[in-house]
């Protein structure tokens, strides 16, 4: 038997793994639509999938998701999108579940939990080198 990349991606699919690279976007007017999210970033690359998030409720909670199907595609949005004003509010995109192979410096928060202890947070946040990458500021508990 051959190998076939198709045969890797349809088993990928089938044992619910996605594939392609998913970008979190927040700080969304709650006017953005998954209409304005579709036309918005499938000018960078083909779209796997794209949602916008709702509450319990149905009202939009200001995040959305995009999965591209190539890397090099969510990378470009990253860069092209991150702090760009939407509606009169700047975008935060973040690339979800995947190593950018950015070095990473511990930043240590400590913030009061409800019932009077301290807790601690460890942020992972990304050194800048010179060539300017990218960063993503989503905590890790």
């Amino acid at each position: 038997m051959t190998w076939r990349p198709d045969l890797f991606s349809d088993s990928m699919a089938a044992s619910g793994i996605e594939t392609g690279t998913k970008l979190y976007i927040s700080n969304l007017d709650y006017r953005v639509s998954n209409e304005d999210i579709k036309e918005l970033f499938s000018e960078v690359g083909h779209l796997k999938r794209f949602a916008v998030h709702y509450d319990g409720y149905g009202r939009p909670n200001g995040t959305a998701e995009v999965v591209f199907t190539r890397r090099s595609d969510a990378i470009a949005a990253l860069k092209r999108y991150n702090n760009v004003l939407l509606d009169g509010k700047a975008m935060k995109i973040e690339v979800i579940g995947s190593d950018l192979g950015l070095p990473m410096t511990p930043r240590i928060n400590v913030v009061g939990a409800s019932n009077g202890r301290a807790t601690r947070t460890v942020v992972m946040t990304p050194e800048f080198s010179q060539r300017g990458r990218g960063s993503s500021s989503r905590p890790l508990r």
